[in-house]
């Protein structure tokens, strides 16, 4: 078998087996072909005849292209001037599409093309106007992809002759074939199960509850190999929309001593992720010939030749290896080298290229570049999913065992209690738990549901199930986890080693900036895949990531068994699997090799290596994703003599945005964290954070007992954002959980923008109409973008924004996105954060101005479909409004937005208060419905309507003053909830929620006066 290459573009499925690896490109053979390799050239005098026996290219018909999935597709884009309907045209290289119909069509000129189109039909403004007035007989669809000429999308289709497929070998690899024969002998190691073939239809719908159970242990693979299947189909066509054609490169090309060419590319919406591009993926680049007046040299000719040899029928596939006159047969795959994507850059680097590139002008180098789906991003997930199957299936068989009557081991696997745990999986709490907690924490500066949360995973007396803990935004979820991490390590008897994994470079990194100070080198590794860039690993990080031949590298094996704590992300937790050193190979190499050397002796208890696995940021990752780490400290099914079972603790919040995906609708975007949570073990809890319509009953009294033990731990704190703006995402989420604990918030307080209560809160309902800008391919409103940079701009000039970055303009809309970076910078304005959504998610930021951006209610479904936009979708509105630390401004149309429940509510909340500007502003509207006033919106207005001397309750700090404000308040105006319950369980050496520091004084008098006050 040989060893996988990271950076193959097509690596073997199985990327570790049960027999030593060879390398499957030697040196030798590294380069087998001379730089001088020349490209066929073509005379502009003439067209290559077509020989007699020639078949035509499959030039499909454009229906055979459908949009993608859930777009839709008869929408008219009218000009209200003139009453007809116009294509959106583009500029080849900044909107690239997958061929455009050739059937059908007329030669007139050198470019073939389906529909003929003014280009100018817009009078010069670049954008279409979406208007309900008549529309022509031919429409045009605005989600469709952009107009690309054939000429240039039919080279694409082409197979490149033998020997033209130049590739470059990817210089940053891990020879784990290698690495496991240094420290262990394959024939210990137990057979790896292998994948699938992919399945044809989806076995059945993973959210239809209990009937999923029933069905899983045989079907579990076979479904998430379907969606996975379908999502590469997806991303493989979302990224031919990205392909650049005739592009050009950027300053002249580099040549190093060793025979590599480099050059620069620029690829619009790189900044965006569209397309996504890694260090070291490949890309492929058609170099093109053209003719003296600059056009594809004798394409026109030689398609309507195709055309009229074979007319209408079908053709077959021999076509694609035919050659045509604009191009030169040869196709380069390069590497990425670097990426800029703050500049929209790529530096590529290729391994051979024709002589004829060292003299050329820059300018003179054309290329289609297309942008490959990088299998290595799936393949670690397609290889997790027959181990879990495998153990699954074993429990599947043991329960049709057990009901015949045939004995078979009683205990549920692990696998399948971390998968699908139930009311059997946890312990029964019979006893209030102590009112104090023992022992010392690392971080001093924890509150009590963060203590109580790491203090129930580390005793591990809930069972053998995964502990989630629930944290909206800024209630530290990261900071609990690292707390758990140190106290398993450090205090805890029986872990030895930790794995600690998040879904991104980004967050893995941050976790050890967090965590690095209490470890030593040796203790902490950060483990990266090796086409990981160094430029993207910060100084601090840097020193506990191990390195080989200048790149990332796995520690040997005595040093990588020495690290007590492992930080990579879950994609890269599949270097543990490819090196067999998860908990099944170690055991077995460890009991194999033992019963060896004394076959007669009594097999010892075991204890197993990874003893825990912490996942941050948990709602972020598909669950095939996160089934790759669980893969590396899984036991073995007959485990038992193992001592103990690995803990796994996820953190996350599945009210915010999920899993990336390019399919719209793909039930991929339900994490394994949010699929757990719906479970009924944790969310019919009767410590749950609530169903719809209730308050969580957060005290726990005797009068409840027996229960099942919680796995799960709801943080409430938030730390970031003023009270005014929680208000609506803490009542529409989190059940009105979500209690303000930020210092600082203050900061804007004085900003003559703001209106009605003065709250730091404004709605500002914009008139202006959405439309479609040619330029940049998407939605924008330009009326829009005026009111946020003008708002920007007098935050700006009032002094009280110290920094511009502490400014963050969003919408969901690339195009919008586009020109409010344009116009900021125009205005000098260059530190402004501007992106789209999504690109915010995990950040914060002083002062947050939302463009929603919409303003027809058309358009919002096939916004939804499409996973474009705001309106609708209420996890990207919870994303968006919980970014703001001290102001936050809201930019749509009242009417459009209305439509939706939870912006209404948000409307609602606005109207009430008189946080409303724009066109039609309204006053204060009072509190005639009682009910719709959010809990935290009642204690502001009771601290405005409280005299002034008794509005501040002077304690210690700041963050405590402003809990105390929200408890005399709330005893003002009466809880919205859990006061009923606050005189119960307070006996002295059982009460459940007393603080658990003695010498936290004042925390304990915070605790007392939130119970009294029912805040729970």
């Amino acid at each position: 078998m040989l060893t996988p290459r990271w950076n193959d573009p097509h690596p073997p499925i199985i990327p570790y087996s049960n027999k030593p690896h060879r390398n499957p490109h030697p040196a030798s053979a590294s380069r087998g072909r001379g730089r001088g390799t020349q490209p066929p050239r073509y005379s502009t005098a003439r067209v290559v005849q077509l020989p007699v026996n020639f078949t035509p290219p499959s030039l499909a018909n454009w229906q055979e292209f459908p949009s993608l999935p859930g777009k839709s597709k008869a929408i008219p884009i009218i000009d209200p001037q003139t009453g007809t309907a116009h294509a959106s045209l583009t500029s080849i290289q900044e909107q690239p599409a997958r061929p455009s119909s050739p059937q059908g069509c007329h030669t007139g000129g050198e470019v073939i093309c389906t529909k003929t189109v003014d280009g100018n039909s817009g009078r010069g403004s670049g954008t279409q106007r979406d208007s309900p007035t008549k529309v022509n007989a031919h429409t045009f669809d605005i989600y469709a992809r952009p107009f690309v000429p054939e000429a240039f999308s039919i080279i694409n289709e082409l197979i490149p002759p033998e020997g033209h497929d130049i590739k470059t070998q990817g210089v940053k690899e891990i020879d784990v074939g290698s690495y496991v024969g240094r420290y262990m002998g394959w024939g210990f190691l137990p057979e790896i199960p292998s994948p699938i073939a992919s399945p044809v239809t989806a076995p059945f719908n993973l959210v239809d509850g209990e009937r999923t159970d029933g069905v899983m242990q045989t079907d579990y693979e076979s479904y998430f190999r379907f969606q996975l299947d379908a999502e590469i189909q997806s991303q493989k066509l979302e990224n031919e929309t990205y392909t650049l054609f005739d592009h050009g490169v950027e300053g002249k090309l580099s040549h190093d001593p060793l025979g590599f060419t480099s050059c620069a590319i620029k690829v619009p919406g790189l900044q965006e992720n569209s397309p996504y591009v890694e260090e070291d993926d490949l890309l492929e680049f058609r170099e093109l010939i053209h003719d003296q007046s600059g056009r594809l040299l004798g394409m026109d000719l030689w398609i309507s030749q195709l055309r009229q040899f074979y007319g209408n029928k079908p053709w077959p596939q021999q076509w694609r290896r035919e050659p045509a006159p604009g191009w030169t047969s040869f196709a380069y795959h390069g590497r990425v080298e670097a990426v800029q994507r703050k500049q929209n850059m790529l530096i590529v680097r290729f391994e051979e290229t024709p002589d004829a590139w060292r003299s050329a002008p820059p300018n003179c180098l054309r290329f289609n570049v297309q942008f490959p789906v990088p299998m290595t991003r799936y393949a670690p997930m397609i290889q997790a999913l027959p181990i879990i199957q495998k153990v699954l299936k074993n429990a599947s068989t043991a329960r049709y065992q057990l009901a015949r009557g045939v004995e078979c081991p009683p205990n549920t696997p692990w696998v399948q209690s971390m998968l699908f745990p139930g009311d059997a999986d946890c312990n029964e709490q019979t006893k209030l738990n102590p009112g104090n907690f023992k022992q010392a924490f690392f971080d001093k500066q924890l509150n009590w549901e963060q203590k109580k949360a790491i203090g129930s995973i580390c005793s591990g007396d809930y069972g053998v199930l995964p502990f989630l803990v629930s944290g909206p935004p800024g209630t530290g979820k990261t900071k609990t986890l690292v707390e758990v991490a140190l106290q398993l390590i450090k205090n805890s008897n029986g872990v030895s080693h930790v794995l600690f994994c998040a879904p991104s470079d980004q967050a893995a990194d941050m976790i050890v900036e967090r965590i690095r100070s209490h470890f030593e080198i040796g203790e902490l590794l950060r483990l990266n895949r090796s086409s990981r860039a160094f430029a993207e690993v910060g100084g601090g990080v840097l020193p506990y990531c191990w390195t080989c031949d200048n790149k990332f590298d796995l520690p040997d094996f005595r040093q990588l068994m020495a690290c007590k704590l492992v930080i990579t992300t879950c994609r890269d937790a599949s270097l543990l699997l490819y090196s067999r050193v998860s908990n099944v190979d170690l055991i077995a190499a460890e009991s194999g090799l033992r019963c060896a050397i004394n076959p007669d002796s009594a097999p010892p208890a075991l204890e197993l290596h990874w003893t825990a696995l912490i996942i941050d940021e948990a709602a972020q990752a598909m669950e095939p994703e996160a089934l790759i780490p669980l893969c590396v400290v899984a036991p073995p099914v007959n485990s038992a003599n193992i001592k103990s079972m690995p803990l796994v603790v996820m953190a996350g919040d599945q009210h915010q945005l999920g899993p990336r995906t390019s399919l719209p609708s793909s039930p991929l975007k339900t994490s394994l964290f949010a699929r757990l949570f719906a479970r009924s073990v944790y969310a019919d809890h009767v410590l749950s954070r609530g169903k719809a319509g209730d308050r969580a009953p957060h005290i726990l009294n005797k009068s409840m007992l027996p229960i099942s033990r919680p796995a799960f731990a709801n943080l409430i704190r938030n730390y970031r954002s003023h009270p005014a703006i929680l208000a609506v995402p803490s009542s529409l989420f989190y059940f009105d959980t979500l209690e303000p604990e930020a210092a600082k918030t203050d900061d804007l307080a004085s900003w003559s923008g703001w209106r009605g209560r003065q709250w730091p809160v404004l709605f500002h309902n914009n008139a202006s109409n959405n439309s479609m800008d040619l330029k940049d391919g998407g939605w924008c409103n330009s009326g829009e973008v005026q009111i946020a940079c003008k708002y920007a701009a007098e935050l700006v000039n009032s002094g009280l924004v110290k920094k511009l970055d502490d400014i963050c303009i969003m919408s969901p809309f690339k195009a919008q996105v586009l020109r409010l970076r344009r116009t900021m910078q125009e205005k000098g304005f260059w530190g402004v954060n501007i992106g789209p959504t999504e690109a915010f998610q995990g950040l914060e930021s002083s002062v947050v101005i939302l463009c929603t951006t919409r303003s027809q209610q058309r358009f919002v479904e096939s916004d939804k479909k499409s996973n474009w936009g705001i309106i609708g979708m209420p996890n990207a509105m919870n994303v968006a409004l919980t970014r703001a630390k001290c102001g936050l401004i809201v930019i749509g149309k009242r009417e459009v937005l209305n439509l939706d429940p939870n912006w209404k509510a948000f409307l609602e909340f606005c109207e009430r208060n008189g946080l409303v500007a724009g066109e039609d502003n309204r006053p204060v509207q009072g509190r005639e419905i009682n009910q719709s006033v959010t809990r935290l919106e009642k204690v502001l207005l009771a601290i405005d309507e409280a005299p002034t001397g008794s509005r501040v309750l002077k304690v210690v700090s700041q963050e405590d003053e402003m809990w105390l404000q929200g408890m005399e308040a709330t005893r003002n105006v009466g809880s919205s909830g859990g006061s009923d319950e606050s005189d119960q369980g307070q006996e002295d050496d059982d009460y459940e929620y007393r603080d658990g520091d003695h010498d936290e004084e004042v925390s304990e008098k915070r605790t007392s006066i939130q119970v009294e006050a029912g805040w729970w």
